[in-house]
């Protein structure tokens, strides 16, 4: 997988503060050109139809076009203005909850505006380490079906792993400082032995509705000789 792929992206926006602007933004800017191309006609053709036919006159019409743009450029500068920026670092130990963790994640909002979950999801694949009896789904999971993923691995929570439950609704704190940020995961010994891949997929929602994800490489192959990675 290409590295930019795990980069944050916006993989939706709000029709209600974007797409409903802009469309009634196209309809009055048709609306103009109807209203321009008739006044430029005979006064005996403009009686006949289609050319009776009148949504508003072309003052007005050029004041709507002149205010939805306004709207939708401000709304395009809010956008830049308040993006959450979703930043997280993988760290050797420094968990708050795992005694013994070796691989620490935490996430933090260092954008302009807040950032509030939408969902998590996890993918989790074995080590070559572990025993065909394992039972772990392929693809994205639920928090639910992740811990049942590590408990057919032999992984306790809390004795060799802690996994946030960061549920709909909750804030990614606002901070550029690391270690203000909010622990997702910390894994120990066993967990980095019995586990190749684990990633974290966060989504989160703007102030104005937008919706942006981004995947956390927790655990690569590499990891197992480099404990280390910051992002």
């Amino acid at each position: 997988m290409e590295e930019s792929q795990w980069d944050q992206r916006r993989i939706s926006t709000s029709g209600r503060t974007l797409r409903w602007p802009r469309a009634l933004l196209v309809f009055a800017l048709v609306d103009l050109a109807w209203e321009i191309v008739k006044a430029n006609l005979n006064a005996g053709v403009r009686d006949d139809w289609p050319w009776r036919l009148t949504v508003l006159d072309a003052s007005t019409c050029a004041a709507v076009v002149a205010l939805l743009a306004g709207i939708v450029v401000t709304r395009a500068q809010l956008s830049q203005t308040m993006q959450p920026v979703l930043s997280w670092s993988g760290v050797r130990g420094r968990s708050g909850e795992l005694a013994d963790s070796l691989r620490t994640v935490s996430v933090v909002n260092a954008g302009g505006g807040r950032a509030v979950v939408r969902s998590i999801a996890y993918r989790i694949q074995a080590s070559s380490a572990c025993s065909d009896s394992a039972v772990i789904p392929s693809g994205w999971v639920s928090r639910p079906t992740a811990i049942a993923s590590l408990a057919s691995l032999g992984l306790n929570g809390g004795d060799d792993y802690f996994m946030l439950h960061l549920g709909s609704g909750a804030a990614v704190p606002m901070t550029n400082v690391r270690k203000e940020g909010t622990e997702l995961l910390a894994l120990g010994p066993k967990a980095l032995e019995k586990l190749s891949v684990l990633d974290i997929r966060i989504q989160v929602v703007d102030v104005l509705g937008d919706v942006y994800e981004r995947d956390l490489q927790c655990i690569r192959p590499s990891s197992a000789a480099a404990r280390v990675r910051v992002v």
